[in-house]
């Protein structure tokens, strides 16, 4: 931190930022995460670093990082968390969170919340300390597949195999909306960074990608762009684009503005049931859980 404060003397703007340098000698010039918002290059790792396997071996469905960035949680079958040393990548404790497996887990923009949901179709409320607060039945006998918050926290947004996603007030845990119109599971949702629009992917291949507007809970638009399953959507940051992960092995970059494919690359995604669909961090159904260095 005190490296960013003495760069940003001398910084006019975001061409001037400073580099990370491949090589540990410069270690001692290491900047926050915050300071290479800017360089998008500097965040590929392209080095393993360690694999490291859990107490008991069983599938892991659902990762997150805490907010700091410096322990990393694993949502396994078994229904326990995992809470891992993000520096040295030992276990440093198991909690055994749910009665199924955990399918998602996801923070609130704040930071005061985390949010899992399991196989069985509940979502329980986590404090940053790890205790459970809260739990309701959002989807009944149906595992929920994905979960976002709105960008003020005050609503949630759950994607299910049951081919529906509802809409929770997330401090009063009640239904506000179910969102229609998939004819299979739903598998992501995402909600916009900024306003009132929620997107989701589906094994339905016949609509694969829907974008809803939340208030109404009507479905905006369609996009056809993948012949197969999608099983990740995200925002980026800046509003405008939509990225969709899908079975069919590819990525595509959709410009919301005109609901056009601005472009897109193979993937090369695994057809596996479970393994390799996560669209942060890619989880292993037979393989130890592996960290990457930049």
């Amino acid at each position: 931190m005190l490296n960013y404060l003495q760069e940003r003397l001398w910084v006019k703007d975001r061409f001037d930022r400073p580099r990370i340098q491949p090589d540990t000698l410069y270690q001692c010039k290491v900047l926050p995460p915050a300071a290479m918002r800017e360089n998008p290059v500097d965040c590929v790792m392209s080095r393993f670093v360690r694999a490291a396997m859990n107490k008991v071996k069983c599938p892991v469905y659902a990762t997150c990082w805490t907010p700091e960035g410096k322990r990393l949680i694993t949502g396994a079958s078994s229904g326990e968390f995992t809470l891992w040393n993000g520096t040295a990548f030992n276990f440093e404790t198991i909690l055994q969170a749910h009665g199924s497996a955990v399918r998602a887990m996801q923070w609130s923009h704040n930071d005061q919340w985390m949010i899992s949901a399991d196989h069985d179709g509940y979502v329980k409320y986590w404090q940053p300390n790890m205790n459970n607060v809260h739990m309701f039945l959002a989807h009944k006998d149906e595992p929920i597949r994905s979960l976002s918050f709105a960008p003020t926290d005050a609503k949630l947004v759950t994607g299910s195999d049951d081919g529906t996603s509802k809409i929770f007030d997330f401090a009063r845990c009640t239904e506000e909306r179910v969102l229609r119109g998939h004819g299979s599971d739903v598998r992501s949702v995402a909600w916009h960074p900024r306003k009132g629009l929620i997107a989701t992917g589906s094994r339905d291949s016949q609509q694969p990608v829907k974008l809803w507007d939340p208030r109404s809970g009507q479905c905006l638009s369609t996009l056809y762009g993948h012949k197969n399953s999608v099983m990740a959507v995200e925002w980026n940051r800046n509003g405008h684009w939509l990225l969709t992960g899908s079975r069919d092995h590819l990525l595509k970059l959709y410009d919301i503005l005109v609901r056009h494919s601005y472009d897109e690359r193979d993937a090369h995604l695994p057809s596996a049931q479970e393994g390799g669909h996560c669209p942060r961090l890619a989880p292993h159904t037979r393989e130890p859980l592996r960290q990457w260095r930049r």
